[in-house]
C-alpha cells in the first residue's frame, strides 16, 4: 500500500493553496480536533511546496513535544528566541517607524511594566506577551514548562524594551548601527525532517560547513567575535531559506536573500556585501580550498554599493566634541535608577574617546587592571582578553595630559577589579549603545549624518594630521592595521607614543 504524503490543496483555480493535515490520533482528544488546516498565503505552487512542508516538519515536532510534556528551555535558547521576535518586531516597523512621540507613550507603557512585582508582574507579562511567546514556542515544536515559560515571558518583555529604544532612534533618523541585536545568540535551527540518504543526513550542510571553517578558524586564532559574527551571518541564511541543504541551495535563493535584507531589514549595500554575503562566500571558498566537492551558489554574484553620499565632516566639530564632553562632565542625563557602571560611562567614556580617538567598545569593555602606568607614564591597555578587539591585537595607549588631569586614571585606581563600566556578565556593546543614544538624547548632538560613537575616531585622525603626528603612530595609536610590510618590525615605545599623544590640544571645556 502506499501512503499519500500531505500536500499543499487549492479549494479553486487561481485561489490560495491550504496546508491540510490530520492531527495524530493518540492527540486528537488532547487538542480537541482532527484536522490542522489554514492558507499558506500564495498561489504559486513551488513556494506553497516549499511553506507546506516547513509548516508540517513544524507541526510533527510541536505533537511530539506535546508527546514529551511540558519541558526546561534553557536560557540560550531562550534569548535565541527572543532574538527572532526582537528581529521580527524591528525589521517589520524599521522602514517607517512613525513619530518619535509615539515610541516615547509606548516606552513609558515598558516602564510601568517594568514597575509591577511578583504575581501581578506575571499576570500582566501573560497579558502583554503570551500569545507571542506561545506562537516562537509553537513555531519551534517546543512545550516549555511553567518555569521556562515565565523566564520567556520575562525575557520577552526585556527584548521589547530594547526594540523600543532602537525603534525610537529609527523615528529620529538615526540609522546607525543596532546596538542590541548582537546581544542575542544565534537563531534557533529551523525545524527540518531529514530523509535517510539526503544531503542533511550525510552532513552536506551549511552548518556542516560552518563547522569545518570553525575548527579552522580557531586553529588560525582567528577573533571568537569573528566567528561569531559569521555564525550569525550564515544562520541568518538558514533562517530565511528554512533549510541548511548545500544540495537545494540555488543562486536564485541567495539572490532571494540579499534581496530581503535590503528590502525588509532595510540594510545597505555594503553592510550585505562586506558582511551577510562576503561570510557566505568565505564557507564556499574554504570548501572549494578543501577539495570537498560542494558547488558554490554565491559565484559570481555581486552586491552594488552607490557611494555614500556625505554632507558634512564624520567627525565631530570642535562645537559638538565641547558640548558632549561638557555634557558628560556635568552629568547631563544621569538618573538615580541608572547603574554606577552606567553613570561611570556617561562620565568617561566620551573623555576618553575623544582623547584616543580607541573604538567605543574597546573602551566600554575596559577593566581596573587595563589601567596601568609604563615608564611612569599613565596609560590604558586595549587587549582581547577584556572583550572584542577588531584586529584581534593588544595596544598600549598613553594618556593625554588633560584626561589625567581630569581625574580618569584616579577614578580607575578607586574601583574594585572588574569592568568599570558594565557589570560582570553583561555586554560592553550594549553600554556602547547606551553612550550613543546618551549623545544625541541629551548631549543633543544630533545631526543623523553622524555616527555618535564612531565620530570620535574620526575626528581624532583629522586631529593627527593637523598636528603633524605621521600616520603609522596615528594608525597604532587607533589599533588601525598598516598593509605595509615594514610596519611589521620593531616596537613602538610608550615613550615615544606619548610624545606624539601630547601633540594634540587640549579641549576647552
Amino acid at each position: 500500500m502506499v501512503l499519500q504524503m500531505p500536500r499543499p490543496t487549492q479549494r479553486k483555480s487561481g485561489s490560495p493553496f491550504y496546508f491540510r493535515t490530520r492531527v495524530p490520533a493518540d492527540l486528537v482528544e488532547r487538542l480537541g480536533r482532527r484536522e490542522v488546516s489554514y492558507s499558506l498565503g500564495t498561489t504559486d505552487e513551488a513556494e506553497a511546496k516549499r511553506r507546506h512542508a516547513a509548516e508540517l516538519a513544524k507541526h510533527h515536532a510541536h505533537w511530539e513535544a506535546i508527546r514529551k510534556g511540558p519541558q526546561p528551555i534553557p536560557m540560550r535558547t531562550i534569548m535565541a528566541l527572543c532574538g527572532e521576535f526582537y528581529r521580527d518586531w524591528v525589521t517589520g516597523l524599521s522602514q517607517e517607524p512613525g513619530e518619535a512621540g509615539v515610541w516615547q507613550q509606548v516606552a513609558a507603557i515598558n516602564a510601568a511594566i517594568s514597575d509591577k512585582q511578583g504575581e501581578e508582574r506575571q499576570a500582566v507579562l501573560g497579558r502583554w506577551y503570551g500569545a507571542s511567546a506561545d506562537g516562537l514556542l509553537l513555531r519551534h515544536g517546543m512545550l516549555a514548562d511553567d518555569a521556562s515559560r515565565e523566564r520567556l515571558l520575562d525575557r520577552l518583555h526585556d527584548t521589547v524594551v530594547r526594540a523600543t529604544e532602537t525603534l525610537s532612534r529609527r523615528a529620529g533618523g538615526d540609522y546607525g548601527a543596532d546596538p542590541h541585536e548582537d546581544r542575542f545568540p544565534a537563531p534557533v535551527r529551523p525545524v527540518t525532517s531529514p530523509e535517510k540518504g539526503s544531503d542533511e543526513a550525510k552532513g552536506k550542510t551549511l552548518t556542516g560547513l560552518f563547522g569545518a571553517w570553525e575548527k579552522q578558524a580557531k586553529a588560525d586564532g582567528k577573533p571568537a567575535a569573528t566567528i561569531r559574527d559569521f555564525r550569525q551571518k550564515v544562520d541568518d541564511l538558514i533562517a530565511f531559506l528554512r533549510h541548511d541543504s548545500i544540495r537545494d541551495m540555488q543562486p536564485a535563493d541567495i539572490v532571494r536573500w540579499l534581496d530581503y535584507l535590503r528590502d525588509e531589514r532595510g540594510l545597505s549595500g555594503k553592510t550585505i556585501g562586506q558582511k551577510y554575503l562576503a561570510a557566505v562566500r568565505l564557507m564556499f571558498s574554504f570548501a572549494k580550498s578543501r577539495a570537498m566537492g560542494l558547488g558554490d551558489p554565491t559565484e559570481g554574484l555581486r552586491v552594488k554599493a552607490p557611494k555614500r553620499q556625505t554632507t558634512r565632516d564624520r567627525g565631530f566639530t570642535d562645537d559638538e566634541a565641547k558640548r558632549i564632553l561638557s555634557a558628560a562632565r556635568a552629568g547631563v542625563g544621569v538618573s538615580d535608577r541608572m547603574s554606577d557602571h552606567m553613570r561611570r560611562a556617561i562620565r568617561w567614556v566620551p573623555w576618553v574617546c575623544a582623547h584616543t580617538g580607541a573604538r567605543v567598545t574597546e573602551i566600554t569593555q575596559l577593566r581596573r587592571s587595563d589601567v596601568l602606568t609604563v615608564d611612569g607614564i599613565p596609560c590604558i591597555r586595549i587587549t582581547p582578553e577584556a572583550g572584542s578587539v577588531k584586529t584581534g591585537s593588544h595596544r598600549i595607549v598613553p594618556l593625554h595630559p588633560q584626561l589625567v588631569r581630569e581625574g580618569f586614571v584616579r577614578m580607575a585606581e578607586a574601583m574594585p577589579s572588574g569592568p568599570l563600566f558594565h557589570a560582570p556578565g553583561k555586554s560592553a556593546k550594549t553600554t556602547s549603545g547606551r553612550i550613543g543614544g546618551w549623545v544625541r538624547d541629551h548631549a543633543k548632538v544630533t545631526d543623523p549624518a553622524l555616527q555618535p560613537n564612531h565620530a570620535w575616531r574620526h575626528r581624532l585622525k583629522t586631529l593627527s594630521r593637523d598636528h603633524d603626528i605621521a600616520g603609522e603612530w596615528a594608525d597604532h595609536l587607533q589599533g588601525h592595521s598598516n598593509p605595509r610590510a615594514a610596519e611589521g618590525y620593531g616596537e613602538r615605545r610608550v615613550k615615544a607614543l606619548y610624545r606624539e599623544i601630547c601633540k594634540l590640544p587640549e579641549y576647552p571645556v
